[in-house]
């Protein structure tokens, strides 16, 4: 994505000087800090969501896993001194100070209880830490009962590691291990490692807070400066500054949307220029009969011309043509806004191609034009035949006008095929003086006219192609044009086949 590049001299330029859109875009940005600050602000909610959900794992972890790994390593620590008790058990000759003496004290480290108990359930070798015995017995009792036992056990006895003492494959005791206090398994050790480890994990969470609310500004910034050409450009076509563009590109979806705007933009500016051309032709379509009505009046007046039936003539023939023209304009505006009624009837298409021919057949006959008609029977259309009839004569009318003496002009409806499959296609063809390729675009312009050869003087008005333009397009059908200059002119109509 890029934003706008700015042109122009390297010179400052004066604030009258400035261009709305210039403005706007070096005025304070007040509105993309606050747009670039709440995606900051969404960052940085997202990276503590990101952190808190890894704690609630690195928890879960250590209750279920952790806890797992402290269990087993207690119970490997209880297998090794049954092991090693048997083995003073079967040495000393039973349960005695040599015995005891040589099992190794394993429950000297921190918060780790090792006893043995006999098979009558009495402890007879118990290593607590010297801290917890003060604890609890006030530094007395060598042995602990069962009961004194269970006061050290943690509630929950599943915390507690045992293994069988056997020598000769009989047993002549138990080793208990557990670790003591509020953490129950956990040792001191376990419970440093534990912290380190969330505090690492609470670090880790604010750094990446800061980093995705840096990042989150720094692309929300990015983000904006598009946006805010797009703005820009809109208020200054707003105050009237017609060529204003964003001048955005790329793949993107905001350089689509930037894209998408300048287009909509050089339509309306296309759309004020045929309104603005549309003012000026009207007015001169409408100057030229009413100059002529006011010539021929203000000479009767004057003397200079009799009021005789020749003259009048000319006052009601320039009348007609003003009429027409009225007419033709208000029938255009109506079809191009949708308010001309249309009555669908399902046709075959050679019913309203062959009725408009007849209706041009003396126009034709009189231009010494020969006649091609080939019509495919039995296709049917949904369409207005009135309507339908009318573009046609446009078409016919047209081609009779700019076709020379002896030329030819063929009417041909038959079904599509390929990418046209299922469309009905009318081409109207004359072998007249064409169309050059640079006019045929503006073709279906109101008050158009290529040339010298197509002047008034030919009959029309300059709005007969646009409303048949305008009547395909209301069948949902389009229209092309083929022409070459002195070669003549093809045009084809494409309306959908009605279904059944």
């Amino acid at each position: 994505m890029r934003s706008v590049a700015h042109g122009g001299s390297a010179l400052p330029l004066r604030a009258a000087e400035m261009s709305d859109r210039d403005r706007i875009l070096s005025a304070p940005r007040s509105r993309g800090s606050v747009f670039a600050f709440r995606i900051g602000i969404a960052f940085a909610l997202v990276a503590a969501m990101t952190a808190i959900l890894a704690g609630l794992i690195t928890w879960v972890a250590w209750t279920l896993q952790f806890n797992q790994y402290v269990r087993s390593n207690l119970q490997d620590t209880a297998d090794g001194v049954a092991v090693a008790a048997a083995e003073a058990y079967q040495v000393y000759g039973g349960w005695n100070m040599g015995a005891y003496s040589v099992i190794p004290r394993v429950g000297s480290r921190t918060d780790v209880i090792v006893q043995i108990v006999d098979t009558t359930g009495t402890i007879i070798y118990d290593v607590t830490p010297e801290d917890l015995r003060a604890q609890i017995f006030d530094g007395n009792a060598p042995t602990l009962s069962d009961d004194d036992a269970t006061m050290i056990l943690d509630s929950d006895n599943r915390n507690v590691m045992s293994a069988p003492v056997i020598v000769s494959d009989a047993l002549v005791g138990e080793v208990r291990v557990w670790a003591y206090g509020p953490n129950g398994l956990l040792t001191s050790h376990d419970l440093q490692m534990r912290l380190y480890s969330l505090i690492a994990l609470a670090v880790a969470g604010f750094v990446a807070i800061i980093v995705a609310t840096a990042a989150g500004v720094t692309y929300a910034r990015r983000f904006v400066r598009p946006i805010r050409a797009i703005t820009a450009t809109a208020q200054a076509l707003r105050q009237g500054e017609e060529g204003a563009r964003t001048g955005l590109a790329g793949d993107d979806e905001i350089a689509q949307l930037g894209v998408t705007f300048d287009r909509m933009a050089d339509s309306i500016h296309a759309d004020r220029l045929l309104e603005r051309r549309l003012t000026s032709d009207v007015a001169h379509e409408l100057r030229t009969p009413l100059m002529g009505i006011q010539a021929t009046v203000e000479a009767i007046e004057d003397g200079i011309y009799p009021a005789d039936e020749a003259h009048l003539s000319v006052i009601s023939s320039e009348t007609r043509r003003l009429a027409r023209l009225t007419n033709a304009i208000l029938e255009l505006s109506r079809l191009e806004n949708a308010t001309e009624r249309f009555v669908l009837r399902r046709v075959d298409v050679a019913v309203p191609v062959r009725a408009s021919i007849d209706a041009h057949l003396a126009l034709l006959e009189s231009c010494s034009l020969h006649l091609d008609v080939q019509l495919s029977e039995g296709l049917f259309l949904l369409v207005d035949t009135d309507k339908l009839q009318q573009a046609l004569g446009n078409f016919l009318s047209n081609a009779a006008r700019y076709t020379p003496e002896g030329g030819t002009v063929s009417v041909k409806a038959f079904a599509g095929a390929g990418d046209d499959a299922g469309a009905c296609l009318i081409q109207i063809a004359d072998s007249g003086i064409g169309i050059s390729d640079e006019d045929q675009a503006r073709l279906f312009s109101r008050f158009w006219r290529a040339d010298a050869a197509r002047s008034r003087a030919s009959g029309g008005i300059g709005v007969g192609l646009a409303i048949a333009k305008e009547i395909i397009e209301r069948h949902h059908g389009s229209i092309t044009v083929a022409s070459q200059v002195g070669a003549g002119t093809t045009f084809t109509i494409y309306l959908p086949l009605a279904e059944g």
